[in-house]
């Protein structure tokens, strides 16, 4: 925080100085006068947003790790029978089936001795060998496959987005004319920091931690023996079968009950906590403010090679000043909206989806570029897809079900009933899409609604914004239309009063003179 105190001693020095420099300079007393007499619009937000993750699979996985230890460590091998043609000094073991296939092979019978006995060159031999490719084993190396991913993705995630964060944002707008120039502000300043101390900061800290531990041990696992030696082994793909290891044995039915929740937890969630405060605008912040936006025109202005500086050489009228406009929201101050992170999706590969999309974008460019209205060409599209979607249903029904070669009517009977079960599957599922459809138009159509009402809002909120301004032009010349006859009244009663008072001291003039000038009374004879 030593930055920021040292920013605000620089400032007060800074400061100090403007204020000295604005009372003597002309050009500050015009300049600021043009940003107070010009349109201003100022926003200013500190915020502070934090991320709270969901650890509701944490346990689950951290209960499970002991359990997938065990049975790594100690995994279940069936004993598999091999058998081989090797010469006959290389066999160990000799039994029935070497006979059989002795007799079988007279090509390998070198020579009869004189006691009758077989003398071969080579020999069937016989040996067991342990086999680690079980079901079981393979649905554990691919348990430990997809939670690696599982927590890789995570730890990730929280590592990046762990830290609340603290943003303020400063946008400020003003346009102001002199003469010919045009000083047009559209300025964007912003503040982001971490916060290490917060509590949630902390709580994400601990969550870390247990995913770190979480990490190494399914690190473990993944470089262990047993992961070595099931690499020649095909990973198994849903639906899991339900052998009685699995759903029996307790161990394993945990490890099913974690691919589960794998399966289900496919997107990282999180909710964002946010406490934000406008910043007030108050009469000495704006004034410093309008010194920083007198500074830059001052900067810009010394370091161009052509002058363009304001043009002082006709008189200055100080002009009327308004009042800042202070914006609530901005559009380019954007929030931290709660959500989540798609994972990866373990029933269909996004590559598919990929040649899917672009292929329908090729199409889709091809039919309209030849002529073919929007909408038709939709259609076509649309009805591809639909027809791709149905042909690899009757393909998969075709390949997979053949009640012409069962034996029995009842076993085609089974079969037949399968393929119809297959199709009201095939049927629900189309309702489901179709419903998936309905919502999602009665969802466009209230955001459609929904866009016109703020189209509405916003045309409303410029012709009040607009006749208000009217109203107040009207007001202003109203005002200056009655100024400007007071005046002019005033003026008229000032003339008639000095033409009073000339006149009377005309009068009094008059009086006097006929007095100096006036005949003395004579006097009566006796």
């Amino acid at each position: 925080m030593k930055a920021g105190q040292d920013a605000k001693n620089y400032f007060k020095k800074v400061n100090t100085t403007f204020i000295g420099l604005n009372k003597q300079e002309q050009f500050a007393k015009t300049f600021i006068n043009l940003l107070d007499s010009g349109d201003i619009e100022l926003y200013q937000k500190e915020r502070r947003e934090r991320r709270i993750f969901d650890d509701s699979w944490m346990k689950a996985v951290e209960e499970a790790i002991p359990v997938i230890d065990k049975l790594t460590r100690r995994p279940r091998e069936n004993l598999k029978k091999t058998q081989m043609v090797v010469p006959v000094e290389r066999a160990k073991k000799v039994d029935k089936d070497t006979v059989r296939h002795l007799a079988s092979n007279t090509q390998f019978i070198k020579e009869f001795d004189r006691d009758g006995n077989v003398i071969p060159t080579k020999v069937l031999t016989s040996f067991s060998e342990s086999d680690l490719g079980t079901y079981e084993n393979r649905f554990l190396r691919t348990l430990v496959d997809n939670l690696f991913m599982f927590i890789e993705k995570r730890y990730d995630l929280i590592m990046k987005k762990m830290h609340t964060e603290y943003v303020n944002h400063l946008n400020i707008k003003s346009k102001v004319t002199w003469f010919e120039a045009v000083l047009d502000y559209d300025i964007t300043f912003q503040i982001h920091r971490n916060m290490t101390e917060d509590e949630i900061d902390k709580r994400n800290q601990n969550l870390l931690n247990r995913i770190i531990e979480i990490r190494t041990a399914i690190t473990n696992f993944k470089l262990s023996k047993f992961m070595m030696d099931m690499k020649e082994f095909a990973p198994i793909t849903p639906p899991i079968l339900q052998t009685n290891i699995i759903m029996k044995n307790v161990d394993f039915k945990r490890c099913y009950d974690l691919w589960i929740l794998v399966e289900q937890a496919d997107k990282i969630g999180f909710d964002v906590d946010t406490f934000e405060r406008d910043v007030e605008f108050e009469e000495a912040y704006l004034s410093q403010i309008e010194n920083a936006l007198m500074f830059l025109y001052a900067t810009v202005a010394y370091n161009q090679t052509e002058d363009f500086v304001l043009d002082i050489t006709h008189p200055f009228e100080y002009r009327k000043t308004k009042r800042p406009k202070i914006n609530k929201t901005n559009p380019s101050d954007l929030y931290i909206q709660p959500g989540y992170y798609q994972m990866e999706n373990y029933q269909l590969s996004q590559y598919v989806l990929d040649q899917v999309r672009k292929s329908n974008v090729g199409r889709f460019k091809t039919l309209t570029e030849a002529g073919i209205p929007v909408k038709e060409s939709l259609d076509i599209i649309f009805k591809q897809v639909n027809d791709i979607a149905t042909s690899v249903y009757e393909d998969y029904i075709k390949n997979n079900f053949h009640p012409e070669e069962k034996k029995t009517l009842e076993e085609k009977a089974k079969v037949e009933q399968e393929i119809i079960d297959i199709y009201k599957q095939l049927e629900q599922i189309k309702k489901d899409d179709l419903r998936t459809l309905q919502t999602a138009r009665a969802i466009s159509l209230l955001n459609l609604r929904n866009t016109k009402d703020a189209i509405k809002r916003k045309n409303d909120e410029e012709k009040l914004l607009l006749e208000q301004e009217k109203e107040q032009e009207r007001l202003a010349k109203e005002a200056e239309k009655q100024q400007r006859e007071q005046e002019r009244l005033e003026k008229k009663r000032k003339i008639e009063q000095a033409k009073k008072i000339l006149e009377e001291a005309k009068l009094e003039r008059n009086r006097r003179a006929l007095e100096d000038n006036g005949a003395k009374p004579k006097k009566k004879s006796s």
